[in-house]
């Protein structure tokens, strides 16, 4: 959820416009200047329409057309952003920091969602210990104390639960 709502930034916006100046009308509603006047500067280019987010997310295209749109006519990044009713100039900074590092590839949207954990490899395992070369039984020998105090570990603090619940009935 934003932080500020859709009729709050139009109302600071026209209030602005009104004659209110930034400092003051921040001061009032507990807000930056700055953001204030970026907010106007939205309104006048979008009127009743502004700070409505957009039907879908920008794909790589839409956001490399908004960088070349700026660098041609060398916008800024808070005109640009205004000019293109986004969220903040830092979202445009985002997108060309990621175009200078990574190319058209940096704008493509990014996966969301719960990234699982990769199955760690475990030691090859030789069906018989007389075919393992000294240095795949230190392997496996470290392999297995790990795995065997990550089990302690478990169990002393599910113990330590146990008799925590205990405690409190």
């Amino acid at each position: 959820m934003a932080k500020y709502s859709r009729a709050f930034k139009i109302a600071a916006a026209k209030q602005y416009l009104n004659g209110t100046s930034s400092l003051s009308l921040g001061a009032e509603l507990n807000v930056p200047a700055s953001l204030i006047r970026y907010w106007t500067q939205i309104y006048r280019f979008h009127g009743e329409t502004a700070f409505q987010p957009p039907i879908s997310p920008y794909c790589a295209q839409d956001k490399l057309r908004m960088l070349n749109k700026m660098w041609a006519e060398q916008w800024s990044l808070g005109y640009t952003s205004a000019y293109y009713n986004l969220v903040s100039p830092g979202t445009l900074y985002v997108w060309q920091r990621r175009y200078r590092s990574s190319g058209i590839k940096g704008l493509e949207p990014s996966k969301r969602g719960k990234t699982f954990m990769t199955q760690q490899s475990s030691p090859p395992q030789s069906s018989k210990i007389s075919e393992m070369t000294p240095e795949e039984m230190q392997k496996e020998l470290e392999y297995l104390r790990a795995e065997n105090a990550v089990l302690k570990k478990l169990d002393a603090l599910y113990l330590k639960k146990q008799s925590q619940t205990k405690r409190k009935r």
